[in-house]
């Protein structure tokens, strides 16, 4: 494809690499320079309302297409706005580059909006560039392999009209993302020593695991050897958990601790401690070998033995060492049916959260991609709503934001248009980022919005409750939801009553638009459901 400037030389070699979006808000410097460039190469630029929201839609472009997504903001308020979006790249591990505008040399006199942008960054950040050290396309080359890394995570680009808008000279040929590195052969030895002792592994999966070769590795690992697995949130669906050996969810929490008590090697596979929860490892007195690509900078215990590379590689060379024989027939059944039934707590006056996560998988498409906002919503949904692949679910668990929901599904929406997508919040997350419903309207994208209303951060006056302080700074005054989005130019409605729960979610699919559906719960069942998940 033709490119004349570096900014378009820039663009195309994100096109090149896959990148399909730009989100962002704009500035009126160089951010107009690529959203040019961007049309001209086929890219779409996705206009948000928030910079924080367009960090959240490209990194989960980026997860669910394996591409580096991209956002784009102004210097000064716009990037000091995008932070809690790099925060995610960062720790819930995608690949993300960050453009942004900054200042020319010969503009040392200028002190307004001017803040250190990369400092600001810098702890969070895989790699950052100004463009003045070199060839600006390598530059960008540096930068996209930094942020496809290991881990991957967010790379910064601050740019200045001087150098985006000269001619482009040769571009150079676009390289191959490096090879993640070679299990070491020693360590896989012990490990497959330590495999063939055991008669009851089980395997826990973490976000590792999501990348294609990671799951079709894993699939086959599980296939061949009839090993048991349980998955972190964010790997949830790596096995699919309709699956007989796709267990359920490891949350560190009460229902899985019988099963992985029982068993006499624990496997961590791609198991990243960032997921949490920030409790001590319970399991201990077992003989546990953990897989990894990369080494751990706040791991979360010792393992009895670490093998670091490619953990695709890793677990296929230990299939043949491994013997599931001491699982007895049927108790990984009975067990996974006690796991499932931990979060169906139901009764009491109104809708329960539990009543509404099973109105909703009855009515939705069973292939649906679902995006969960933080807080205690997310409970009944993520262990009672299964899934059959990688990032079928999205969450964000590294750094467990509120917020995060609707954004992701808007950009689930636009990167798989054929596939239905529903975001389960909070009313607390949802008032964090109602202006994207705009951004849905504005850009095609039509996905389902369920608002768990119960005018409170629940989860947080759970943890009030415990501690005996008196209730305070956690209830919300009642918003209905449903009128907001209608001005947005959604379908909506509002539902009190579980019997209008079926038509609401059948109205929702038929409406051939974004669509909200405000649901007045009872959250009575939610101190209930904690105890019975995370004790």
């Amino acid at each position: 494809m033709t490119v004349e400037t570096v900014s378009e030389a820039i663009v195309a070699r994100l096109a090149e690499k896959g990148a399909r979006f730009i989100f962002g808000v704009p500035g009126g410097e160089c951010n107009l320079d690529f959203i040019a460039a961007a049309e001209k190469q086929g890219m779409r630029f996705i206009l948000t309302r928030t910079e924080t929201a367009a960090a959240m839609m490209a990194c989960v472009t980026s997860e669910i297409t394996g591409a580096p997504g991209v956002a784009m903001t102004t210097r000064g308020p716009g990037l000091a706005a995008v932070a809690n979006g790099v925060a995610y790249a960062d720790l819930d591990r995608a690949a993300m580059l960050l453009i942004a505008d900054g200042y020319e040399d010969d503009q040392a006199y200028i002190s307004h909006q001017r803040i250190d942008q990369t400092a600001i960054l810098a702890p969070m950040l895989r790699g950052s560039s100004n463009l003045r050290g070199g060839d600006p396309v390598a530059e960008v080359d540096r930068l996209i392999d930094a942020a496809m890394g290991n881990p991957p995570g967010p790379a910064y680009l601050e740019v200045a009209g001087s150098f985006i808008r000269g001619r482009a000279g040769t571009v150079p040929t676009a390289r191959s993302a490096p090879a993640l590195p070679a299990p070491d052969q020693d360590a896989l030895g012990e490990a497959k020593r330590m495999v063939a002792a055991a008669r009851r592994p089980i395997l826990l999966a973490g976000l590792q695991a999501r990348s294609p070769a990671g799951a079709a590795a894993l699939r086959a690992f599980v296939a061949a050897t009839g090993c048991p697995v349980l998955a972190t949130y964010k790997a949830k669906g790596v096995v699919s958990e309709n699956a007989p050996l796709g267990l359920g969810l490891y949350a560190n929490g009460v229902p899985e601790q019988p099963l992985i008590g029982s068993a006499d090697l624990i496997i961590l596979y791609g198991f990243d401690p960032v997921e949490g929860p920030p409790q001590p490892w319970r399991y201990g007195a077992i003989p546990t070998v953990e897989l990894t690509n990369h080494p751990f900078e706040h791991p979360l215990f010792a393992p009895g033995l670490s093998v670091v590379g490619d953990i695709a590689a890793s677990i296929a060379s230990l299939r043949d060492a491994v013997d599931s024989s001491g699982w007895e027939p049927g108790e990984l059944e009975r067990r996974k049916e006690a796991l499932w039934a931990a979060a169906e707590i139901f009764g009491g006056s109104g809708i329960s959260p539990a009543a509404l996560v099973r109105a909703a998988r009855q009515a939705m498409p069973g292939d649906s991609r679902i995006a969960i906002d933080a807080g205690a919503h997310m409970l009944p949904v993520l262990h009672m709503w299964r899934c059959d692949e990688p990032n079928q679910s999205l969450i964000s668990r590294g750094l467990s934001t509120m917020g995060f929901a609707i954004p992701a599904a808007i950009a689930a929406s636009l990167a798989d248009p054929e596939r239905t997508t529903i975001a389960f919040t909070g009313d607390g997350g949802a008032m964090m980022c109602l202006g994207e419903l705009g951004t849905a309207v504005q850009s095609g994208a039509k996905p389902i919005v369920v608002v768990f209303n119960d005018s409170c951060l629940t989860l947080i006056g759970a943890k009030q409750r415990r501690r005996q302080l008196a209730a305070a700074g956690v209830d919300f005054s009642p918003t209905d939801f449903a009128q907001v989005a209608a001005g947005f130019g959604w379908h909506a409605c509002r539902v009190e009553e579980e019997s209008g729960l079926a038509g609401a979610f059948a109205e929702a699919l038929a409406s051939g638009r974004p669509a909200l559906i405000d649901v007045a719960i009872n959250p009575a069942s939610y101190e209930d459901q904690i105890l019975a998940i995370r004790g």
